[in-house]
């Protein structure tokens, strides 16, 4: 039996091999960072999509002031929804000779003699900065963005780089905390190794989407970071007087000692969206985004029912994409469905995914044109408005052919006939009922004979539960307004009761804060982000003191989550209890 399934296995593999060799084949380049200094490696990828092998390496233009090593190649296949992808990656790692804008690619293959190109890549190499006492330290702190002048909305990279050549743990990260600027942090901190003024450091990268939503000239502040360094002593051959590093205050601990280091300032401005080809209604979508649709099924029977979605992707401010409205249809109602907006991120900003869908419900069979559907937005990389829509997609109603209400049969030669056939009457059965046969047996009133009480009896019955039922709904409501506003005077009474047992980490502390809110304020949020919580705080008349105040807590917290110790204990913002008792004070 196993050497029977090993067969049908092979001869499965063995079937797939023509399905493979006629994919559509597609390059991809792509680098790990937009902008980079001299010092650094950049990570470089070519993926060949539609093959499983190839004899000969890509070919890479636009390399000619860079250094390039070879990382290695690695191949995939994978059956997704019954469809075979196979792809090949090579990886590279370059480094930049000197500064300067470049485009890396395309990267060009041949395959059976024919040549397939890449896209290209820009890469933007700055300067790293003149040599000062603090980057001759063995840990220090840089920030860089990958865009000096942004428009109001446009996501920027900020990009912050710890260098250091000891050990260090616990590192805590405080970002600036400014008005009209937001931070969203792009994946996890990845490390790795580099030169810095000719020596060797290990670095520490995190990378945040800046977004500005006004215009103007800004001053970011530096950002911080504190953490523990260990340094070895190092050993005395002279005598216990002798040792050279005893007076040097950063060298004389080696159990470990706290330290903070701030990073650079930044510049950036902020310039408004231009006023010219701005369109009607626009929502104020700036980035890049693509948009698809279908209809599904295509062609369906009177009295069903089919799918309209479309998909709407792309990076940049994904918050303001708008919900769609289709326009009103002949002969179709449409009932929409909720919208479902995924957000994520990668090494280049913040991306997402918007699914929206529409029941279509025909009433009469034909052909029917469903219009497109579009959407407006600033493009960022080419500096002007866009305007993008749906294919235009049609759907087929048929007839349904168990409809029994037709009367009309059809004949051979297209003609039709009425259907005449008459059947027996057939009895089905007797009456249940005593049929009265004189008038005399009406003369008392139904209600006070037996059948007639009853009746009457029933007849009742659903007044009385819809009476009782309207009684106990007024009930229910007047006790649910009664728990919520219970709930919302203990509210601050719970978080502080909660707060001095004291015991909770960052995860913890942003549970009791949200539950707060919540309960103060009749919510049911499943997450809380800094800004929401000042938002929420500042409609409901909170002093613009009070939130900051919070606002400014709740980024430390959130960055100790962002740093890994969500579950450390943090029983230190003693400030918290008394600022929660403000806020009741000031809330209208």
């Amino acid at each position: 039996m196993k050497r029977t399934s090993l067969f049908a296995a092979s001869l499965f593999l063995f079937a797939l091999i023509p399905c493979l060799n006629a994919a559509e084949i597609t390059v991809g380049l792509r680098l790990d960072r937009k902008v980079s200094n001299p010092t650094d490696v950049i990570r470089m990828v070519v993926k060949v999509s539609g093959i499983k092998k190839n004899d000969s390496e890509p070919v890479i233009k636009g390399l000619n002031h860079f250094t390039l090593n070879r990382g290695g190649t690695s191949s995939r296949l994978e059956i997704l929804n019954g469809r075979i992808a196979s792809s090949i990656e090579y990886t590279y790692f370059i480094q930049p000779a000197q500064t300067g804008v470049f485009q890396i690619g395309p990267a060009e293959v041949t395959i059976k003699g024919k040549i397939f190109r890449s896209n290209r890549a820009k890469l933007e190499i700055v300067k790293s900065g003149q040599s000062s006492r603090v980057d001759q330290e063995p840990v220090f702190l840089s920030a860089a963005i990958s865009s000096p002048e942004i428009f109001v909305e446009e996501q920027v990279i900020y990009t912050l780089k710890l260098y250091r050549s000891i050990k260090v743990r616990d590192v805590s990260l405080n970002l600036p905390d400014m008005q009209h600027i937001s931070f969203k942090q792009l994946g996890k901190p990845f490390e790795y190794q580099s030169t810095h003024n000719g020596e060797s450091h290990q670095v520490l990268e995190v990378r945040y989407a800046l977004i500005a939503s006004r215009q103007g000239n800004y001053d970011i502040d530096p950002s911080r970071m504190s953490m523990t360094a260990f340094q070895a002593r190092k050993k005395s051959y002279g005598g216990l007087f002798d040792d050279p590093f005893s007076n040097d205050p950063f060298f004389s601990f080696s159990r470990g000692k706290s330290i903070s280091v701030s990073s650079n300032p930044l510049k950036l401005k902020v310039i408004p969206l231009p006023e010219e080809g701005m369109p009607d209604g626009f929502s104020g979508l700036v980035g890049t985004f693509q948009i698809d649709s279908r209809v599904e099924p295509a062609e369906i029977k009177t009295g069903e029912s089919a799918t309209l979605t479309v998909f709407l992707r792309g990076r940049g401010n994904v918050s303001r994409i708008p919900d769609l409205k289709i326009p009103a249809l002949d002969h179709i109602k449409v009932y929409a469905d909720e919208p479902v907006l995924k957000v994520g991120s990668d090494s280049n900003g913040v991306t997402a995914l918007k699914t929206m869908k529409w029941a279509l419900v025909p009433e009469k069979e034909g052909k029917y044109r469903i219009p497109p559907l579009s959407v407006s937005f600033f493009d960022t990389e080419a500096h002007k408005y866009r305007t993008i829509k749906t294919s235009v997609l049609s759907l087929s109603i048929l007839p349904d052919e168990n409809d029994h209400t037709q009367t009309l049969l059809k004949q051979d030669g297209g003609k039709v006939r009425k259907n005449t056939d008459k059947q027996a009457v057939e009895e089905l059965g007797h009456d249940i009922l005593p049929v009265n046969t004189s008038i005399k047996n009406l003369s008392k009133p139904p209600l006070f004979q037996v059948g007639g009480l009853m009746s009457g009896i029933i007849l009742v019955i659903p007044f009385l539960l819809y009476t009782f039922t309207l009684v106990v709904l007024r009930f229910v409501k007047k006790s649910d307004e009664f728990l919520a506003n219970l709930n919302a005077k203990k509210a601050a009474k719970n978080f502080i009761r909660k707060y001095r047992k004291g015991g909770f980490g960052p995860n913890d502390l942003i549970l009791y804060i949200r539950d707060y809110l919540n309960h103060r304020f009749g919510f049911s949020l499943g997450s809380l982000t800094p800004d929401e919580a000042v938002n929420i705080l500042q409609s409901k008349g909170v002093s613009h003191d009070s939130t900051k105040k919070l606002h400014t807590i709740l980024r430390s917290i959130e960055d100790a989550v962002y740093m890994g110790k969500g579950d450390d204990s943090c029983d230190k913002v003693a400030e918290l209890p008394d600022l929660i008792r403000q806020i009741e004070k000031e809330i209208r």
